[in-house]
């Protein structure tokens, strides 16, 4: 059990979704990382965060899903010792985690959960280091770490860490299909590595241009999304390639895949379109259904 909070303030935070509109491959780098190209929005699903800092230096850590492990696996308290370390501090905290977005979903649910751990406990530690300071450790944590200390639209690079925000219209709402796997990021790289093939999906200037030209509509997105991994995906997990046949079955339409899987999604214009989606697939496919909107988080 966590210790009584008495009047020690908690400090709480939103740790947002990602979806990859695009994720264009670009091959194996020297470091054994993959050189990518990827669109990437934030959206309101959200974990929360609380954290009530304690002197003791001791960590505990509670979350309302009992799959998520509080090992020295667990991404939040890697975070919290990272930071301790970095601030020479010995602090502790209580943690609670309220979780939302689904592991292994390619979502960034771990990496969001992070990011907003090290903001927290600066605040809370009193520690003052800088946006670059954390931005710098959450990329020894996860390539999607940094990723959360950028604004909602973002292109980014390398294997994840150069970031440029961007200031694109898109206005609109996603319905995100969550079957119950768990598509392990190394498993589908290494089977993208094993499939050796070539795309010639556009750059992300082409897909930013066309947007501007739809102007920002998500509808009119959805016709130009792609994810190099989707085949990778679908070779290490089959299972998902007949969700995601299903589930275009029932849209009447392409489905995109977010990250690595094996979040399947599908973009609209209104919330009414997309809740009216969601409730078909529900009842259809018999698989977890989310809508959130494209909003400036």
């Amino acid at each position: 059990m966590l210790r009584p909070m008495s009047t020690t303030p908690t400090y709480r935070r939103s740790a947002p979704a990602k979806l990859n509109l695009t994720l264009r491959i670009l091959g194996t780098r020297p470091d054994g990382f993959h050189e990518l190209e990827s669109l990437v929005t934030r959206i309101d699903l959200c974990d929360t965060l609380e954290v009530v800092p304690q002197e003791d230096g001791r960590y505990q850590f509670e979350c309302d899903d009992p799959t998520l492990p509080a090992d020295g696996t667990n991404l939040v308290l890697r975070a919290a010792r990272a930071l301790a370390r970095h601030g020479a501090t010995n602090h502790g905290a209580d943690f609670r985690l309220y979780k939302r977005i689904p592991a292994g979903a390619g979502l960034g649910g771990g990496s969001s959960d992070a990011a907003a751990t090290l903001l927290l406990l600066n605040e809370a530690w009193g520690l003052e280091c800088l946006q670059a300071d954390l931005i710098e450790l959450g990329a020894k944590l996860g390539s999607d770490v940094p990723l959360f200390f950028h604004g909602p639209r973002c292109l980014v690079r390398g294997r994840g860490e150069i970031i440029d925000e961007v200031a694109v219209p898109l206005c609109g709402w996603v319905t995100l299909l969550l079957p119950p796997l768990c598509c392990a990021t190394p498993t589908v790289y290494r089977a993208w590595d094993s499939l050796a093939t070539s795309t010639a999906h556009p750059a992300a200037d082409r897909v930013l241009a066309a947007l501007q030209t739809a102007g920002g509509s998500a509808a009119a997105l959805m016709p130009l999304l792609f994810n190099d991994l989707t085949p990778a995906a679908y070779a290490a997990f089959p299972e998902l390639e007949q969700w995601a046949v299903r589930a275009a079955d029932t849209a009447g339409g392409p489905v995109g895949m977010s990250g690595s899987g094996a979040a399947l999604f599908r973009l609209y214009d209104t919330e009414h379109e997309a809740r009216e989606f969601a409730e078909r697939a529900a009842a259809n496919l018999g698989v977890r259904t989310e809508t959130a909107a494209l909003a400036m988080i």
